[in-house]
């Protein structure tokens, strides 16, 4: 793996804010110590998730700053100005004194950013900030987290944002898996809230979480009771359904609805550590895409994941091998996730029968290979999570129903980013056997012929304006034109992504690489665009590689 800042033992990881977040940075801050045995990790956090924070193994020191009395302080002016500086400054002030190696900021927030920046930690991945308190992108693996999310490009992802904000911190070996620390003293009470509730102790454990983020990625009240009477009254499960006090609303009418001898809540009754307990003792989680999901997997038992609406098992999926993941096929999915949805059709492509079946077939061991009656199921691509020859969570498809050309450009950009960006051997060819720039760009990917030709554009251009900086005679006019040139070529670089959707990737990583150029010296920015260029053209020739 390419790596920028290997060696850390100081590191300091900024603002983990929610429990879905905090256990995807798992694997990252265990892979640190797995390669820097000595290393000490703080984490620094907003106030409100600091308890969360003693969960997390590897970790040194929790940290937190308190942002709401920083606001509320700004919102009362005059002397509360003075009260938010002070606070402040000495945050930056006790910060620098531990004199960290090595940063890592795994929030996108310009105020992390630029507190990065006040506290001076030179070596950093993911969000930073300039002189001039502008955010910037160090890293291609953050540059490339910017690009996945950016929504026309979602559906060619097939990398786990996990792995990208592990690669942002050049961290290579790591647990293939989410950590969570579940001590003897939850455990005891996880048992004893069963035992009140007289939770029976025959036949498999099934947890459900029917609650969900939003309301467009919560199946309907309906559809979960059709499904746990299945398992209660055809396979004689036993199923507690968790959530907070506010899924209440949620949960209640289902468990009224159901088999009040084989069905029981625990929602709004337990804190993180007893529901990571109550996770480890049951034989599988069905969910959606939620805290509780990656809190399963933190456990070590398996999830059945429903991924509606804006949910993308790519990129959030359940970040450990042999779990099941349900992504809708639709053709306005994944959705916008600022958007609401008045018609969440995604929720209909799949049955209550079918997510039973699927759940007890995971009850009895790691699906391998999907019955008949299943594995030519429409409507609904059925994917089994795994981790590939370099580690990196992917998805397996176990029925028919996937569109193949989309599935080939997933394949093809993941193999361009591994390659290009991290150095791996990818698809049996590894790096060697893929030209730095091709002469000859064929017709098997649409308009990438056109994004060749504008890279090698630019690139005589940057030529054109080394030669003109160079020459102290040059007119400011010629300069003012090679500029205006530029501007224009990269407005079209951009439009042929939006053109091609396809090639959107491609095109929005170009421009995070040209956004994130830094430095005032002429020649020194001339010759980092002229790499900026280079690479649109190198992974352009990749992609039609990968891609035949």
């Amino acid at each position: 793996m390419k790596k920028r800042h290997a060696h850390k033992t100081n590191v300091l990881l900024v603002n983990i804010t929610r429990l879905g977040d905090m256990l995807q940075a798992t694997p990252t801050i265990a892979g640190m110590k797995m390669e820097n045995p000595d290393c000490k990790v703080t984490v620094l956090v907003e106030k409100q998730f600091e308890s969360i924070c003693h969960t997390i193994p590897n970790v040194d020191e929790v940290l937190s700053v308190d942002l709401g009395m920083t606001v509320r302080s700004l919102a009362r002016e005059k002397e509360g100005i003075i009260d938010a500086f002070e606070y402040v400054t000495e945050i930056v002030d006790d910060l620098r004194a531990c004199n960290f190696d090595y940063s890592l900021n795994m929030s996108s927030s310009a105020y992390t950013a630029i507190l990065l920046r006040l506290i001076g930690v030179q070596r950093r991945g993911g969000w930073a900030s300039d002189a001039e308190g502008y955010r910037i992108i160090e890293s291609e693996w953050a540059q490339l987290f910017a690009t996945s999310v950016f929504h026309q490009n979602r559906q060619f992802n097939s990398l786990n944002l996990v792995d990208v904000f592990r690669c942002s911190a050049d961290v290579e070996k790591h647990p293939h898996s989410l950590l969570i620390n579940i001590d003897e003293e939850p455990r005891e009470r996880a048992m004893a809230l069963l035992e009140e509730m007289n939770f029976p102790k025959d036949g498999p454990f099934v947890m459900v979480q029917a609650g969900a983020s939003q309301l467009k990625r919560q199946w309907s009240p309906e559809k979960f009771i059709r499904f746990i009477s299945i398992l209660t009254e055809q396979h004689g499960c036993r199923v507690l359904l968790s959530g907070t006090k506010k899924e209440l609303q949620i949960i209640e009418p289902i468990v009224a609805a159901s088999n009040r001898a084989r069905v029981f809540s625990v929602g709004g009754k337990t804190g993180i550590p007893e529901l990571a307990a109550l996770l480890e003792m049951s034989d599988v989680l069905v969910t959606g895409d939620t805290g509780p999901m990656h809190m399963s997997v933190a456990a070590g038992t398996p999830v059945i994941s429903m991924f509606l609406a804006s949910a993308y098992g790519y990129e959030t999926g359940p970040y450990a091998a042999g779990s099941i993941v349900l992504q809708p096929v639709i053709g306005c999915g994944p959705c916008n996730p600022n958007k609401a949805c008045s018609r969440p059709e995604c929720h209909d492509t799949f049955s209550p029968e079918l997510l039973a079946e699927l759940t007890m077939l995971r009850v009895r061991g790691d699906i391998e290979k999907l019955p008949s009656q299943l594995a030519s199921e429409r409507g609904v691509i059925i994917y089994k999570t795994y981790f590939d020859e370099n580690g990196f969570y992917n998805l397996k498809p176990l029925n028919v129903e996937q569109n193949q050309a989309m599935e080939r450009y997933r394949n093809a950009y993941r193999n361009v980013w591994l390659d290009d960006i991290g150095g791996f051997s990818v698809d049996g060819r590894g790096d060697a056997v893929v030209t730095p720039a091709l002469n000859v760009i064929g017709e098997g990917v649409p308009g990438v012929r056109e994004v060749v030709e504008a890279a090698r554009k630019g690139q005589e251009l940057i030529r054109q304006l080394q030669n003109l900086i160079a020459n102290r005679s040059s007119s400011p006019q010629r300069l003012g034109e090679t500029s205006e040139d530029l501007t224009e070529l990269d407005r079209h670089i951009e439009q042929l992504g939006y053109h091609h959707s396809h090639l959107g990737p491609l095109t929005r990583m170009f421009i995070f690489n040209k956004e994130n150029i830094s430095g005032t010296d002429a020649s020194g920015l001339a010759s980092q665009m002229m790499g900026v260029y280079q690479a649109l053209e190198r992974r352009s020739g990749k992609l039609e590689q990968y891609y035949s």
